[in-house]
């Protein structure tokens, strides 16, 4: 079995023994990574031994409370140097809307707030903001933004929707339909500018792009543990700036969510400055040490960086098949810098849902999308340009091209 400190190769990654480290690539293209993640086998065999541990050593023991802990400072200080951010903004989450939700539930609204998002979004932030709409009378205001909309049309719609009522901004940072990665630092300014902060969904962000959170400038930023960096489903992380800690109210608090309390007396004493006041009181530990596993392999098989530039040359090498292709259309954008590993496309007189089930039938996993309508083929960093030149052949003997 190959470790994680095996995986790099010099500068260079070594696509072959990476490969060789996630079983699901013996018998699969695997293009669904923006869906969830296949994970390497010392991911599985990391929450296999936590689980054997505690089965014959008990979960809450003198010797192994002290372990569990370890582990959750493990994927606490794993997750912060993936995000560039003290281990103290940092929070651990079941998923990427879990960590959405305790910033969107924790700030303190009042009718007439306006929160301002784009109608390219996922449910998981369309959603809650029209919940909060309709309990909380705040005003959700939509940029229309296009898949193929550059980064000034993308600021221009949205500064337009920003004013003086403006309490939030709620934006992917990769939009799932299409692909489209937003100009962030950008956007933060925006809102900043306004006295309104930002928060940003992850979900495609968090193991495919290299992300810095002073870079950014994001005051918050929810990112799952199943997607891109392939670790176990039900695993998460919430980055929120120190400064705004305080602001953040939780609405499902647990033990870390205070600092002190009295019966007696009926006081409560929040914890206001550290991320930790968001956590769960018994999370799965077996699953954070998963996490914490996929974190090690995320950055042992290249970093942050290299896993960008190759997820980033094999989309390019994917747009390129797909457009020599008779019938294609690519919905994505084509501009590196608003570009990321989610390559779309329409195939004429092909419903995308059975496009997608036709792929399947030849052992290529991706998925359909709508708004607009599309296949989607993830790029990750353990695909090859052979894989890409089989999906080619595969979609022309399908289409008849």
């Amino acid at each position: 079995m190959l470790e994680c400190h095996e995986i790099r190769n010099g500068e260079n990654m070594d696509t072959q023994r990476i490969r060789e480290s996630i079983p699901v690539t013996r018998n699969t293209i695997y293009m669904n990574t923006g869906w969830s993640g296949p994970s390497p086998a010392q991911v599985t065999r990391r929450i296999q031994d936590q689980i054997e541990m505690e089965m014959n050593q008990g979960p809450a023991t003198v010797d192994t409370m002290p372990r569990n802990r370890a582990v959750r400072d493990e994927v606490t200080n794993a997750i912060a140097g993936l995000l560039n951010a003290p281990p103290d903004t940092v929070a651990l989450t079941q998923r990427t809307t879990h960590g959405q939700t305790l910033v969107l539930n924790g700030m303190d609204w009042h009718q007439g707030d306006e929160l301002v998002t784009c109608s390219l979004e996922h449910p998981s932030v369309m959603v809650p903001s029209l919940i909060l709409q309709e309990t909380h009378g705040v005003k959700v205001r939509v940029a229309d933004i296009a898949p193929l909309d550059d980064r000034e049309t993308i600021l221009s719609k949205l500064e337009a929707m920003i004013g003086p009522s403006t309490r939030l901004v709620f934006l992917s940072h990769i939009q799932f339909t299409c692909g489209l990665r937003l100009p962030i630092r950008e956007i933060a300014d925006l809102a900043h500018q306004a006295g309104a902060y930002l928060l940003v969904d992850g979900a495609q962000g968090g193991g495919q792009v290299a992300l810095d959170m002073d870079a950014l400038d994001c005051d918050a930023y929810a990112l799952p543990g199943q997607k891109w960096l392939l670790g176990p489903e039900g695993t998460g992380a919430l980055y929120v700036r120190k400064e705004l800690l305080p602001e953040i109210t939780p609405r499902y608090p647990a033990s870390g969510a205070v600092s002190g309390h009295s019966w007696e007396d009926g006081t409560v004493t929040l914890t206001p400055d550290a991320a930790g006041k968001f956590a769960s009181s018994t999370p799965s530990i077996a699953l954070l040490a998963g996490m914490a596993e996929a974190v090690a392999f995320h950055q042992e098989a290249g970093g942050s960086a290299d896993v960008e530039a190759r997820t980033m040359q094999l989309a390019d090498a994917m747009k390129g098949m797909l457009s020599r292709i008779s019938g294609i259309t690519l919905t994505c954008p084509l501009d590196p810098e608003m570009s990321s590993g989610l390559v779309t496309f329409a195939i004429e007189g092909w419903d995308p849902t059975k496009m997608v089930e036709a792929l399947w039938g030849k052992g290529i996993a991706g998925r359909q999308v709508s708004d607009p309508a599309a296949v989607r083929l993830c790029t990750a960093f353990f695909n090859t340009e052979d894989e890409i030149e089989q999906v080619g052949r595969a979609l022309m003997d399908i289409t008849g091209k």
